[in-house]
């Protein structure tokens, strides 16, 4: 119930009976609990490590307390031999069992349509004292998943995003452009909630390039003076290009202050080069999914993403074992979001692919642990010929030569070679179109990647943006896999 002075200045309080949303919680107590970006930079940012894990262990021990109140988790942990004494502190964390995103569709489709994991009866009554916000993922390993955010959940996903921009240089009276569509993904509602309502900053949502054409986005950049962007790298590259191809201007012009993006797996930076070479300006890593939020940022030093550990405890298991891997090995990311009471997530193998850089205090002074870039995905792996390849793998080597567009994509099909069915792996590179001569630019490619990925591959140069529809460049994560093999058609 929310009392309302009634119009007019009548000293008469009105009642309302609908779950106003900035009535439902306490907001001090939720800004002292997750204090927004300028407090946060100051403060636990810097904590120490002890004081860190402090935190954690006290969240932790909230969130497994929901735990076994939800019938998703007492399932999960019974068949797993779990019982509540079981779980005294997060250093038993490792006693759970994981789950991952096969598990989560599992559950909406017997418990249709959200599953038991949001942790409600009913659907109708949680509305009436919880409004919320259903999102998605994005659907590129299959149909998306479905998440619900509470009031909280909603928010700290804002405040994340908004710390994650101020550590990055965005101030009050910045310009953000953000080509991302506010639709069932959480990215972009993230970011613009950030900017709108933690940082005064003016978000530009354009949306993607297919809501509004990307000559219209530059055209919109240059006519409010956009100064900062947070978009994917394949959308950054073709605004840069089409500025010169269809504006003639440079969109270094703009005189951008910083780009946040998500590179993937550019250990050797050279798509953090380009990047910058393109607009002038800083460009950072980010690490998140739908069900996480704002995982891991670069700070100004950009020397590992920095886990956002007071919201989420991330691990680094094997891919098979399950087993922790050792300090800068590359294993499966598994997390546990600390702040998430609607759709609580504890243990969540998320089968992105990461390795840990450090654990010591960062020069920028957060004891904060890093990790590398991400990865890639282990359930995108492609089995050939007996060597597990990994698409976003081909990056470094796409990205060794000028020549190239940095784009690219792998097709997995059937061969035959010397009379016999063999798998074959080929990828489609883009060439630029100033690219001039293109001699041994195909065996070149053919013998990294053969020293990256461990395997012979075939490589196919194709002219500049004839992958856009393919790879479905600038509408979010781009697409680096496609299955052609009749094995897999046939499970699929």
């Amino acid at each position: 119930m929310a009392n309302l002075t009634g119009i007019g200045g009548e000293a008469a309080a009105q009642t309302s009976s609908l779950p106003l949303y900035h009535k439902a919680i306490d907001w001090d107590a939720l800004y002292r609990e997750y204090p927004v970006p300028d407090v946060y930079a100051r403060s636990v940012y810097l904590w120490s490590a002890d004081r860190v894990r402090d935190l954690q262990n006290r969240r932790f021990m909230a969130l497994v307390d929901i735990g076994w109140k939800n019938r998703f988790y007492q399932s999960l942990w019974g068949k797993a031999g779990v019982a509540p004494g079981d779980i005294r502190s997060i250093d038993d964390i490792e006693k759970l069992p994981t789950f991952n995103s096969d598990d989560i569709k599992n559950d909406q489709a017997e418990h249709p349509p959200f599953g038991l994991l949001p942790g409600y009866e009913s659907l109708e009554d949680h509305l009436r004292t919880t409004p919320s916000r259903l999102q998605s993922s994005g659907g590129t390993t299959g149909k998306p998943r479905y998440t619900l955010q509470g009031i909280t959940e909603n928010e700290v996903n804002s405040i994340s995003a908004a710390r994650g921009l101020y550590l990055q240089g965005v101030r009050t009276g910045d310009i953000l452009q953000i080509p991302a569509t506010n639709a069932m993904a959480s990215l972009p509602w993230a970011y613009s909630k950030a900017c709108n309502e933690y940082l005064g900053v003016l978000p530009v949502t354009t949306g993607s390039g297919v809501v509004t054409p990307t000559r219209r986005q530059l055209e919109i950049a240059f006519d409010v003076g956009v100064n900062c962007w947070m978009s994917f790298p394949e959308y950054l590259t073709r605004l840069a290009q089409a500025a010169k191809d269809e504006l003639g201007r440079d969109v270094r012009e703009l005189k951008t202050k910083m780009i946040t993006t998500f590179l993937g797996p550019d250990t050797e930076g050279t798509l953090r080069a380009h990047l910058e070479s393109l607009w002038g300006c800083p460009v950072y890593d980010n690490y998140g999914v739908n069900e996480v939020g704002h995982g891991a940022l670069e700070c100004s030093h950009r020397r590992g993403l920095h886990f956002m550990e007071d919201l989420s405890y991330f691990e680094i298991l094997d891919t098979e074992s399950f087993k922790p891997v050792e300090h800068g090995k590359v294993g499966n990311l598994v997390a546990t979001v600390l702040y998430r009471k609607t759709f609580p997530i504890i243990r969540y193998n998320l089968r992105d692919l990461g390795r840990m850089l450090s654990t010591d205090t960062c020069d920028c002074g957060s004891s904060f642990r890093r990790m590398d870039h991400f990865l890639g995905r282990s359930d995108n792996m492609v089995r050939m010929r007996g060597v597990n390849v990994y698409p976003m793998g081909c990056l470094p080597a796409v990205r060794s030569d000028p020549r190239t567009t940095g784009e690219w994509v792998c097709e997995a099909w059937d061969g035959v070679v010397d009379g016999r069915a063999r798998e074959e792996l080929t990828v489609h590179v883009e060439v630029r179109r100033d690219a001039g001569a293109v001699d041994g630019l195909q065996a070149k490619l053919e013998s990294r990647l053969k020293n990256d990925l461990g395997l012979s591959v075939g490589v196919k140069l194709v002219d500049e943006g004839q992958l856009q529809t393919v790879a479905s460049l600038g509408e979010g994560k781009a697409k680096r896999l496609i299955e052609r093999r009749a094995a897999y058609l046939k499970k699929s």
